[in-house]
């Protein structure tokens, strides 16, 4: 399992601060999918493109380290992912 910690909208969507995700060693974008997958078209629309390409501008953390290739980036059992999104104010 993965756990994804979650801000913002993320984390309304989903209802909760933290999520698992089924997997092992796999890209933080897979397990963003299957996130979406479980979660509806607002996740989905809130993580990826309409062509179903992660957005640049969610910035994601593996144990509270830039994760290095971003999406493609693996993750194993135990590891924590955290998904940001940028948000607007001022």
């Amino acid at each position: 399992m993965i756990k994804l910690r979650l801000f913002s909208a993320l984390r309304e969507i989903a209802g909760a601060k933290e999520v698992e995700v089924e997997g092992d060693d796999l890209p933080i974008e897979v397990a963003l999918k299957k996130f979406a997958a479980k979660y509806g078209d607002k996740a989905q629309a809130t993580l990826f493109d309409r062509q179903g390409e992660l957005l640049p501008s969610v910035l994601l953390l593996v144990n509270g380290e830039a994760a290095e290739n971003g999406g493609a980036t693996c993750v194993s059992p135990g590891d924590t992912v955290q998904v940001l999104l940028p948000t607007a104010g001022g």
